[in-house]
């Protein structure tokens, strides 16, 4: 499951993508950088190579 913003905003995704962001959030919300670091590898959450070219 990719995070899609212009999906999520139109409510085109589903309970995964809800589950996403929680688990984002609940890692923002703690002082451990490796909990964050965790989440890079997350595959939701890999930026398109369009938006970092």
């Amino acid at each position: 499951m990719t995070l899609a913003p212009a999906e999520a905003y139109e409510g085109k995704t589903g309970p995964d993508c809800d589950q996403l962001i929680d688990v984002v959030a609940d890692a923002c919300s703690k002082d451990d950088p490796a909990t964050l670091a965790h989440l890079f590898g997350n595959e939701g959450l890999i930026a398109r190579q369009c938006i970092i070219s």
